[in-house]
């Protein structure tokens, strides 16, 4: 191994990178900065119809990720998937809104007007993929109106297209992403949920080169399959995909490998000379045809590897000892929601507010974080915040127990 960088190069290269992972959003990741969790490579699986995922673990990045050629090329070769290089994918919903899709507002208009989820979205994919007919009508009533019109419309489009998928030998995929903006109204938007998986049941049946994927968070997919006929509901979560970046072990209680492996991308792939120095510490890193730089198997998979590396930023223990618990498991332990969730931001965040407290009040450390500030990280709330995001009522819930003392009387 090449020389150790010095605390201040540390501190320089932690404040600089994080700040530049955290000033992204998955519309704008660059793709030097794209990561790719083993845990993900099934979301990505053309039969895969349902990727489950929770607020902050990557459904609208993948969303991104296939309809953009660099980063499904990325994917292709990381993931070991030649056949993504061979996929088509076209949004159905999602989060921009420059994309051939109904606004939130026609949406709400639609549903008042009693148009079937089903058959707003089937119109909305055959419209997508490309329908001449659909093509030529200028406003969302008028496609729906004319797939109405014409019932054997449905069955015909999906047979050329699927013809033409197979003559050119590819997989065309229907991307549906950021349900929350579908409505308001949460037991309408699982209503509106619900017409996107029997789009996705019909093209699974149906069709061998037409898919549907629909990325969706768990405690939404609960309610919009009530909408799905029961003899689909198995199917469809049976094909399920989840996007996690914590798994149960049998030994340890949470495997932690892929953050600690993200922090090592974002340090690795950050543009300067101090990110060249870090990842001289291991020259088994490679440069990829984009220009990423990929950290050896180590770094990504072995616990006892990343444990060694991030020793070197804060130390082994959460004090002077082992008796305060250890550094590498503390920010997840702490961070992890009551189902073991841990999401990539609010761990990064954590560690930038702990950087930045010991810039503050701890300069003269000797490493380039100080163990105590990792609990200045996690109280931050980035993880609080992601989740009332998620839950607006889990604040309301909360607040009447504010200043509370535990035990207290269960009412």
């Amino acid at each position: 191994m090449s020389r150790t960088l010095s605390v201040a190069e540390y501190r320089t290269l932690l404040h600089d990178a994080l700040s530049a992972a955290l000033a992204t959003d998955a519309l704008s990741l660059p793709t030097p900065m794209m990561y790719t969790p083993s845990a993900h490579r099934a979301a990505l699986y053309a039969d895969s119809t349902v990727v489950r995922g929770a607020v902050g673990e990557g459904k609208t990045f993948w969303a991104r990720a296939l309809t953009d050629p660099q980063l499904r090329a990325v994917a292709a070769r990381e993931y070991h998937m030649p056949r993504l290089e061979r996929t088509e994918a076209v949004t159905g919903f999602g989060a921009r809104l420059d994309t051939f899709q109904p606004s939130p507002g026609e949406l709400r208009a639609l549903t008042g007007w009693g148009v079937q989820p089903t058959t707003l979205w089937t119109t909305v994919a055959l419209a997508a993929l490309g329908v001449p007919d659909l093509a030529t009508l200028t406003t969302w009533t008028e496609r729906i109106d004319w797939l109405v019109r014409n019932p054997g419309a449905t069955d015909r489009s999906l047979a050329e297209i699927e013809a033409s998928a197979r003559t050119a030998d590819t997989v065309r995929i229907v991307l549906f992403d950021s349900l929350d903006q579908l409505h308001p109204d949460r037991t309408l938007a699982e209503h509106l949920a619900s017409g996107m998986l029997n789009l996705a049941a019909t093209l699974s049946r149906r069709t061998t080169r037409l898919r549907a994927k629909v990325f969706i968070r768990p405690d939404m997919l609960d309610g919009a399959l009530n909408g799905v006929p029961r003899t689909d509901r198995a199917f469809l979560t049976g094909r399920a995909a989840d996007l996690s970046w914590s798994r149960t072990h049998y030994l340890h209680r949470f495997d932690r490998a892929d953050l600690f492996g993200l922090l090592f991308h974002v340090l690795g792939n950050h543009a300067s000379a101090e990110a060249a120095a870090f990842r001289a510490t291991w020259p088994t890193w490679q440069q990829d045809a984009d220009g990423r730089f990929l950290a050896p198997e180590e770094l990504n998979r072995d616990r006892e590897a990343q444990e060694e590396v991030f020793a070197t930023l804060v130390g082994r223990y959460m004090g002077v000892n082992a008796r305060k618990g250890f550094t590498y498991s503390y920010l997840s332990c702490y961070l992890q929601d009551a189902l073991g969730t841990i999401t990539p931001r609010p761990f990064l965040t954590a560690l930038a507010a702990a950087l930045e407290n010991t810039s503050r009040s701890h300069s003269e450390h000797d490493r380039p974080l100080h163990y105590d500030d990792l609990r200045h990280g996690v109280r931050c709330g980035a993880r609080a915040e992601e989740l009332h995001e998620a839950l607006p009522w889990a604040r309301l819930a909360l607040e009447p127990l504010a200043g509370q003392q535990l035990p207290m009387w269960e009412e």
